[in-house]
């Protein structure tokens, strides 16, 4: 009461004075309350963008510079193994035009981080580095390795597979390179792999062509799709010939048309695995009774041999749809099979993957329309 007594006695322009000196005061602790709301809120979004940052490099997030999408990661591997042979692009200048072609094709449309595993020689490595270095992103992985070594680590199998399925180490695919595939379970310590050839041009992203692996039965080991030409009704022919009803050397859908290994997925660690398969690859008892029992001779490497086991061991083998390895090759349409061809040379998908086999050109894509700038290393 005393308080009230001597405010009473105080001036109106004492009042007025000390009211506004109160403003004053309630303004100034206001303020200070507000900037140290800001430096919390401020400090929080900066934890935040420290969190963020950190989860993106825990994750390997980075951004493809040459798509600017964004890498994503598979859900079961860091990274995409990808394994291609490169050999004498020195003496064939051709090789190494398509093989830029198929980087770049790759890298026009893949969302996910890769890892090459180029098999070559000196010439082929020197290329292969320049070439992926131009169009990846520089997290991208290279190793080389050498064609000559890796071949000779497995040499016994491959000199027995030369023996059945070419036509002598002089001919064309009497070169170890068209047998490595079948024996990359032995000289690789990768868990699954895509195996490409060289003149493959892409109009899909890869991380697709990838989660087929998922697609695999508990038998499956490689993923492989059909020849789509009549190369082995002509090779089965004198089987075909005792056997009008079979199924070897049939068109699709029902046929054992036959592979081609231009694009394979390979499950290494099941391969290592299997012992059905590897009986296969170390008995040469095996091989010699399903060529005799199919009065088969083969000359075509590798694929002679997934072609020929698969018939009595189709567990083995997933079917990619045609849409991944559509082969432009028409030669067996102008010798001698003009009849059955369409037959064969049928896909009824949008192809995701065009195989320039027989030096076939390849037709132009959308993409290679666009002008879109890879980034200069």
């Amino acid at each position: 009461m005393a308080s009230l007594k001597y405010f009473r006695l105080l001036s109106k322009r004492s009042v007025c004075v000390i009211c506004a000196l109160l403003a004053v005061l309630m303004i100034f602790v206001n303020f200070k309350g507000f900037i140290q709301k800001q430096d919390t809120t401020a400090n929080v979004f900066s934890h935040r963008r420290v969190a963020v940052k950190h989860v993106k490099n825990n994750t390997r997030s980075v951004l493809n510079r040459s798509t600017q999408r964004e890498i994503i990661l598979t859900p079961d591997n860091a990274v995409l193994n990808i394994v291609i042979i490169l050999k004498n692009t020195k003496r064939n200048p051709n090789l190494q035009a398509r093989f830029e072609t198929l980087i770049k094709s790759v890298y026009m449309k893949s969302s996910v981080l890769l890892s090459f595993h180029v098999i070559c020689d000196t010439d082929g490595g020197k290329v292969a580095t320049s070439t992926i270095r131009r169009f990846a992103p520089k997290e991208t992985k290279i190793v080389i390795y050498n064609v000559t070594e890796m071949t000779q680590k497995v040499g016994e199998q491959i000199t027995q597979m030369q023996a059945h399925f070419s036509n002598g180490a002089n001919a064309y695919y009497g070169d170890p390179l068209f047998f490595l595939s079948m024996v990359l379970h032995r000289v690789l310590q990768l868990d699954k792999v895509i195996m490409l050839d060289v003149d493959l041009k892409f109009d899909e992203d890869i991380r697709h062509l990838y989660e087929i692996f998922s697609l695999f039965s508990e038998r499956n080991i490689i993923g492989i799709a059909r020849e789509n030409q009549p190369v082995y009704r002509h090779l089965f022919h004198q089987y075909r010939g005792k056997n009008p009803s079979t199924r070897v050397g049939a068109p699709p859908p029902t046929g054992l048309t036959g592979f081609n290994s231009g694009v394979l997925l390979l499950n290494l660690e099941k391969m290592r695995l299997s012992n059905a398969y590897n009986s296969l690859i170390d008995s040469s008892k095996t091989l010699e009774r399903l060529k005799q029992k199919y009065s088969f001779q083969g000359h075509l490497g590798d694929q002679d041999f997934y072609t020929l086991t698969c018939l009595e061991n189709e567990e083995l083998y997933f079917v990619l749809p045609c849409s991944w390895n559509w082969q432009l090759c028409v030669w067996w349409r102008d010798h001698g099979y003009s009849q059955v061809f369409d037959q064969y040379y049928i896909c009824s998908e949008k192809i995701k993957i065009y195989h320039g086999n027989c030096n076939s050109n390849i037709p132009t894509l959308s993409w290679e329309t666009e002008t879109k700038k890879f980034p200069q290393r």
